[in-house]
């Protein structure tokens, strides 16, 4: 006798803020890193002030995903923080 497979249904947790700030972080790095591949990549018909300006993107967006981040980690040990004074 054939044995039967039973599907499992797989339940998936609600997105959590979080996870929304991380991904947002790695698509502005994942931007940046393009932009700054483009600019290595380019023959010398680019000229430097359109190379200038893809780095000049970059750091931009490497920029809002350091702010991203650091108001995450802020939110994060605000929380620590309050519960540490609830347990003394």
């Amino acid at each position: 006798m054939p044995a039967t497979k039973k599907k499992s249904a797989q339940k998936t947790a609600p997105k959590s803020k979080d996870y929304s700030v991380s991904a947002s972080a790695l698509k502005f790095v994942d931007e940046a890193a393009a932009l700054l591949r483009k600019g290595i990549n380019t023959t010398a018909d680019s000229s430097e002030e359109a190379r200038r300006e893809a780095r000049k993107q970059a750091h931009s967006l490497f920029d809002k995903a350091s702010e991203s981040l650091s108001d995450l980690l802020d939110e994060s040990a605000s929380v620590l923080r309050k519960i540490a004074k609830k347990i003394d």
